[in-house]
């Protein structure tokens, strides 16, 4: 028997370090090879992390909460591995003492490694002054409300405090609450709304929002345009009546995009101190809506093979981002970005770059409008407004404007979109 670090996994290409979110193991938890133990918050997403061999939890060294890095130990599993890998982790790993871990002898504190599993007392509420095991949200909820976590009953796994435990509190004990100072409008610019700052929202829609935050920060740096086209859709419309009832403007306007790029390599492409890099493949990042906030699963190659099959892909991937199952390995390689808010209403707006990403396309609603038709008349068209946004380091506007061009010259002859 040995005890085997289970590490941080690398669960991205641009992931350095994950957030632990729950334990669903414990010590003491028999485990299989492959069976998720633990939630983790990536640069991307939320993932489970799977036993890669089969034993029994030992020892569990990263709390939720817990920033660690890639390769980073977080538990060790006692296993039967070593009789097949000839002994190669039969070293165990350096105890973790108090001092070790941050935390000086004689605070009143207990190591962290110590005070963990189900055994015991690990769902009563922890003596007062000790470190409270507790998801980042739940101890926001708790500042907010004026709840002490020492005073909450967990109900998470391994002890773990929960958004709805300290809301149960708040809802069931306001009594027992402790008061706090009433807050006057000089102290705050939302008082006059009522509104606070930070709500009691999903824990995962915050991790995402803090993702979407990082990488919008990012985008800030970089010079950027759009530029715009209206779209007269009537060929393409009809031609989806015909031969492509089942495709959705999604998947249609998508794969135009994918064409497009293929002719402009150069908007397919990233800037680089050396100047301008050529992506080979064409990754299209779709925007979808889900319950926890902005995802964006990728389409490989769009622009090759049937258009029915592009949308089959869609319709799996935009319901893997809504359910909550999507892999990281559905989010990288990415090159580009396609949004459409057209069934929000939005008629026109202009996509931020997501770095390295050269390109953004944005897709506004579809419906009939009046338009020129011939020299001192006018009729009802359907149409759609698109923005191409560009890193102005990679293209000029001309460049932008070849481009609208091309997809404008696709959408009137659909034909060429159905297979390639």
């Amino acid at each position: 028997m040995a005890e085997l670090a289970l590490t941080m996994p690398k669960m991205s290409m641009t992931m350095e370090e994950g957030t632990m979110v729950a334990w669903l193991k414990d010590v003491g938890d028999a485990v299989r090879s492959g069976e998720p133990v633990c939630e983790v918050a990536t640069d991307k997403v939320d993932m489970e992390v799977e036993s890669p061999f089969e034993g029994t939890i030992a020892r569990i060294t990263a709390l939720p909460d817990d920033v660690v890095k890639v390769g980073d130990p977080i538990a060790y599993i006692t296993t039967d591995a070593d009789d097949l890998l000839g002994g190669l982790f039969d070293e165990p790993a350096p105890e973790v003492s108090a001092e070790a871990d941050g935390i000086p002898e004689g605070d009143g504190r207990s190591p962290r490694v110590e005070a963990r599993g189900r055994d015991g007392d690990v769902a009563k509420m922890p003596p007062h002054g000790e470190w409270v095991a507790a998801v980042p949200l739940a101890r926001v909820v708790a500042a907010d409300s004026g709840v002490d976590l020492h005073r909450v009953v967990p109900s998470g796994p391994w002890g773990s405090v929960r958004v709805a435990d300290v809301e149960a509190m708040v809802a069931f004990s306001p009594a027992s609450l402790p008061s706090t100072p009433p807050v006057s409008a000089a102290q705050t610019p939302f008082a006059a709304s009522g509104e606070s700052s930070v709500g009691p929202v999903q824990s995962r829609r915050r991790r995402t929002r803090l993702r979407v935050a990082k990488a919008m920060v990012a985008s800030a740096t970089v010079p950027q345009f759009t530029a715009f086209r209206e779209l007269d859709l009537v060929a393409l419309s009809a031609m989806r009546k015909s031969d492509m009832a089942s495709v959705s403007w999604t998947a249609v306007l998508l794969r135009a995009h994918g064409l497009a790029l293929r002719m402009h390599p150069q908007l397919n492409g990233f800037w680089t101190d050396e100047g301008v890099m050529l992506n080979e493949d064409i990754g299209i990042a779709l925007a979808v809506d889900s319950p926890t906030g902005l995802l964006a699963p990728v389409l490989r190659n769009p622009d090759l093979g049937p258009l029915n099959h592009l949308a089959v892909q869609i319709s799996q991937l935009v319901e893997a981002a809504r359910s909550g199952s999507i892999s990281a390995e559905q989010l990288q390689g990415g090159t580009t970005v396609f949004s459409n808010l057209g069934g929000l209403g939005v008629d026109s707006f202009n996509a931020l770059l997501t770095p390295p990403h050269a390109t953004a396309l944005s897709a506004g609603s579809i419906r009939d409008r009046v338009v020129a038709v011939d020299a001192g008349a006018f009729g009802l068209r359907l149409t759609c407004t698109v923005g191409l946004t560009v890193d102005h380091r990679v293209a000029d506007g001309a460049d932008a404007a070849r481009y609208l061009n091309t997809l404008e010259e696709l959408v009137h002859h659909p034909e060429r979109l159905i297979s390639h």
